[in-house]
C-alpha cells in the first residue's frame, strides 16, 4: 500500500469515527431529562402566580402588586390566576400537579400548608414534600375584634366574661384549617376558657355577622379590621403582635394581657412544584427579594401591617416546619383528626 493510500484510509476512518460519536452524542442528548441538559434561559414565557382566594380580597391585592413588580424584575409577564375554594387547597393541588419548570408559582397562606394537612382527610398532596419553598414574603398580626355591644373591652375582660358565662360566648373563623381558628383555640387553652367555634366559608360573612352581633368576636388582619374599628362597627380587644401597631397604638397586645404565646397571624409565601431546578428557585427568590424593596410593594404591605421578610428558601422551610409542629400540638390537645 502506498503512503498516499494509507493516509486516505486513516482520514476516512477518522471521519467515520467522528460521525459515529456525533450521532451517539445526539442520541444521548435526546434521551437525557430536561433537567440534565444545558439549562435554558429562564423565564422565556409568562409565569402564572396561583392565588387560592377570590379576586378583590387582601391576599389577592398583595399578590397582584407583587406580581407586577416581579414581572419588572424578571423582564417577563407574571399573571395572577385565582383558584379560590377550600381555603387554598384547590390552588395548592393545581400547583403540585404542574410541571416543575418555574412557570407555575403558588402565592400561599398558612391554611393549605400547615392547616389542611392536620384537618383534611384524603388531602391529595403533602406540602412538605410536594412543594419547594422559595421565600416567606412577610406576615402580619391578627387583631381580636368584637361586636361593639359585647361587654368586654380588652382580652383580660374577655377571659373573665367567658369564665363567668361558660358556653355562651362564641367566635367566628374561616374554618378549622385556618390560623384564625388555631389562634382562637390557643387562647382558649392558655386562658382555660371555652368559647364556641362558629365556622364560616369566608371573612366577609363572618365580619358581617360579628358586626351584626350574631357572633361575639373573631380574629382578622389589620388591613381588614382597622377601617371597621375606626368607623365604630367593631371594637378591638387585642393585637397578636410583639409591639403595638404604629397605626393603632391604643390597641394593647395579647402579651400585655398575659398571653405571650399569642403572637402571629397571617402570612404570605411563594412555593413551586417539587423538582423545580435549584437555579430557578434561587433566581425567583432573588427577584422576589428585590421586588419587595419597591415603594409600591412596601406601601401595600405597610397598609396591611405586613412585616416584609424575604426569607431564603431554607429559612422558609424551617418556618413552615415550626408552624406545622406548633399547630399539630394544638390539634392533638383538642383531639382533632383529619376528616
Amino acid at each position: 500500500m502506498t503512503t498516499r493510500s494509507a493516509v486516505f484510509l486513516k482520514v476516512q476512518s477518522s471521519i467515520r469515527r467522528t460521525a459515529r460519536l456525533s450521532a451517539f452524542a445526539a442520541l444521548l442528548t435526546t434521551c437525557l431529562p430536561a433537567t440534565i441538559q444545558a439549562a435554558e434561559p429562564w423565564p422565556e414565557q409568562p409565569i402564572r402566580l396561583i392565588v387560592g382566594y377570590p379576586p378583590g380580597g387582601g391576599t389577592d391585592t398583595v399578590a397582584r402588586v407583587l406580581a407586577q413588580q416581579l414581572g419588572k424584575e424578571l423582564k417577563q409577564t407574571v399573571i395572577v390566576e385565582n383558584r379560590g375554594g377550600a381555603s387554598g387547597t384547590i390552588a395548592a393541588q393545581q400547583v403540585v400537579r404542574s410541571a416543575p419548570d418555574g412557570y407555575t408559582v403558588m402565592f400561599a397562606t398558612a391554611s393549605p400548608l400547615t392547616g389542611a394537612p392536620l384537618t383534611v382527610k384524603g388531602l391529595t398532596y403533602d406540602p412538605m414534600n410536594d412543594l419547594v419553598p422559595v421565600t416567606r414574603i412577610g406576615g402580619g398580626p391578627f387583631i381580636l375584634v368584637a361586636n361593639p355591644k359585647f361587654p368586654p373591652n380588652n382580652l383580660r375582660e374577655l377571659v373573665e366574661y367567658a369564665k363567668a358565662h361558660p358556653g355562651e360566648v362564641n367566635y367566628a373563623s374561616p374554618g378549622i384549617m385556618t390560623a384564625n381558628y388555631f389562634f382562637s383555640e390557643q387562647l382558649n387553652m392558655d386562658s382555660g376558657i371555652h368559647t364556641v367555634h362558629v365556622p364560616y366559608k369566608g371573612s366577609s360573612a363572618l365580619l358581617n355577622d360579628t358586626m351584626a352581633g350574631q357572633v361575639q368576636y373573631t380574629l382578622d388582619t389589620p388591613g381588614t379590621t382597622l377601617p371597621l374599628i375606626k368607623n365604630g362597627k367593631l371594637k378591638a380587644l387585642a393585637v397578636f403582635s410583639e409591639q403595638r401597631l404604629e397605626r393603632a397604638p391604643d390597641i394593647p397586645t395579647a402579651k400585655e394581657s398575659g398571653f405571650p404565646a399569642l403572637v402571629g397571624g397571617s402570612w404570605y409565601g411563594l412555593l413551586v412544584p417539587k423538582g423545580t431546578p435549584p437555579e430557578i428557585v434561587d433566581a425567583l427568590y432573588k427577584a422576589t427579594k428585590t421586588a419587595l424593596k419597591s415603594p409600591d410593594v412596601r406601601r401595600t404591605m405597610e397598609d396591611r401591617d405586613v412585616i416584609i421578610e424575604g426569607s431564603s428558601p431554607a429559612e422558609f422551610r424551617k418556618y413552615l416546619t415550626a408552624e406545622f409542629d406548633r399547630w399539630k400540638s394544638v390539634t392533638q390537645k383538642l383531639g382533632i383528626t383529619p376528616q
